[in-house]
C-alpha cells in the first residue's frame, strides 16, 4: 500500500471516501437496472423488447443535450463558491424544462417524418418526456450532490430514477395485463415521475430548494453551458446510435439481443462514471496547481486498471447471459466477447474528457 501510495503520491481523503460512496450508489444502481432489463426483456420477449429499446435508444440520442450543460455548469459554479448552489440548482431545472421541451418536440416531428420502424406517437412522447425531461432533470439532482461533496446523498440519487422504473413495470406486470411496448412505455414513464420527485425531496433536504431569484438568466447558462453541451453529446450519443440504426436496417429482433449485451456491458464501467463524478469537482477547484496533477494520475491510474478487471469480468459473464434472459437472447454471448476491451477505452476516453473539462 506505501509502494502504491509512493507511486501516485497521493492518499486518499474526502475525494476517495467520496468515490467509494459513489461507487456505491452506482452499484446499486447497477442491480435496479440488471432488475429492471431482466423484467422488461423477459415480459415483452426479444422481438417486443428490441422495439422498445430502439425506441427508447431513439430519444436517448438527444438526452446529451437536454439540460444544455447545466449538470457540468453547476458543478463549476459550486466547486467555485458554494454559496451559489441554490441559485445553479434553479438554473439547471429551468433550463432542462426549456431545451428538454423543445427537443421532445423536435424528436417526435424527425421520427414521425424519416423512421418506418418505432412505437405510435403516443407512447414515443411518453419516452420523450421520460428521457429529455425528467431523467435530465434528475441528473442534475446527482450532480447537486456530487458538487457539494455529498456522497451518500449522491450513491442515493443516482439509484432514484431507476427504482422508479423497476417498481412502476412491477406493478404494470402484477395487473395481468398484455406484455406490449405500448404499455411498458407508460410504466417507464410514471416510474420516471417518481423518481424525479424523489431526487427533488432528497435535493431539498440536502440544500435547500431552489433559490430562483438567484438563477443564472437564461441567455448565459445557454451560452456557458453550449460547450459542456456538444462534449457530452459527442461523449455519449454513441452509446445509443448504433441500436436506432439496427432497429431500422435489421429489425427489433436483432436489437433485443445486442441491447441486452451493451446494457450488460455498461454495468461493469458504472464504478469509472462515479471516479469521474467523484473527482471532476475537485480538478474544477484545483486548477493549474499542482494538486490537480496529482489528483489526475490517480484517477487515471485506477480507472485503466478497473477498466482491464472489467473487460475480464464480462468475458467470464457471457456466457451465462442466455440462461439468465432467455433463449432469444443467445446471440448475446457473442456481442459480450466483442464488447470485453470497450472498459478500457472508456476509461482512457472519460479521464481524458474530465481532463479537458
Amino acid at each position: 500500500m506505501h509502494a502504491w501510495h509512493k507511486l501516485i503520491n497521493y492518499r486518499p481523503g474526502r475525494l476517495g471516501r467520496n468515490t467509494i460512496l459513489g461507487t456505491t450508489g452506482l452499484g446499486g444502481r447497477a442491480i435496479v437496472q440488471a432488475a429492471y432489463l431482466l423484467i422488461v426483456s423477459r415480459w415483452l420477449g426479444a422481438e417486443g423488447y428490441g422495439l422498445f429499446a430502439g425506441s427508447v435508444a431513439l430519444v436517448t440520442l438527444a438526452t446529451p443535450l437536454a439540460n444544455w450543460g447545466s449538470a457540468l455548469l453547476l458543478t463549476e459554479y459550486i466547486a467555485q463558491d458554494r454559496s451559489r448552489s441554490r441559485g445553479m440548482w434553479a438554473t439547471a431545472l429551468v433550463q432542462t424544462g426549456v431545451v428538454g421541451g423543445m427537443l421532445t418536440l423536435g424528436v417526435l416531428a424527425l421520427s414521425t417524418l424519416l423512421l418506418h420502424e418505432q412505437l405510435p406517437l403516443g407512447p414515443l412522447l411518453l419516452l420523450a418526456a421520460s428521457e429529455l425531461l425528467l431523467l435530465p432533470a434528475s441528473h442534475a439532482a446527482s450532480s447537486q450532490c456530487s458538487a457539494l461533496e455529498r456522497g451518500g446523498a449522491l450513491a442515493l440519487s443516482v439509484c432514484l430514477v431507476p427504482l422508479g422504473r423497476t417498481l412502476a413495470m412491477l406493478g404494470t406486470i402484477a395487473c395481468s395485463l398484455a406484455a406490449t411496448p405500448e404499455l411498458a412505455a407508460l410504466a417507464h414513464f410514471s416510474g420516471t415521475v417518481l423518481g424525479l420527485v424523489s431526487a427533488i425531496a432528497l435535493v431539498a433536504w440536502v440544500d435547500g430548494l431552489p433559490a430562483w431569484h438567484a438563477r443564472l438568466p437564461l441567455r448565459k447558462a445557454i451560452r456557458e453551458g453550449t460547450s459542456y453541451a456538444i462534449s457530452s453529446a459527442a461523449g455519449t450519443s454513441y452509446q445509443e446510435v448504433d441500436k436506432m440504426l439496427m432497429l431500422q436496417l435489421l429489425g427489433a429482433a436483432a436489437v433485443g439481443p445486442y441491447t441486452v449485451a451493451f446494457r450488460v456491458t455498461s454495468m461493469f464501467v458504472l464504478p469509472l462514471a462515479a471516479l469521474i463524478s467523484a473527482v471532476l469537482p475537485r480538478l474544477m477547484a484545483k486548477h493549474s496547481s499542482k494538486n490537480q496533477h496529482r489528483t489526475y494520475r490517480a484517477m487515471l491510474l485506477t480507472a485503466v486498471g478497473y477498466g482491464m478487471l472489467a473487460g475480464a469480468a464480462i468475458l467470464v459473464a457471457a456466457p451465462f447471459v442466455p440462461h439468465v434472459f432467455g433463449t432469444d437472447y443467445s446471440e448475446a454471448t457473442t456481442y459480450l466477447q466483442l464488447l470485453s476491451p470497450w472498459p478500457v477505452l472508456f476509461a482512457l476516453r472519460q479521464c481524458m474528457g474530465a481532463k479537458l473539462t
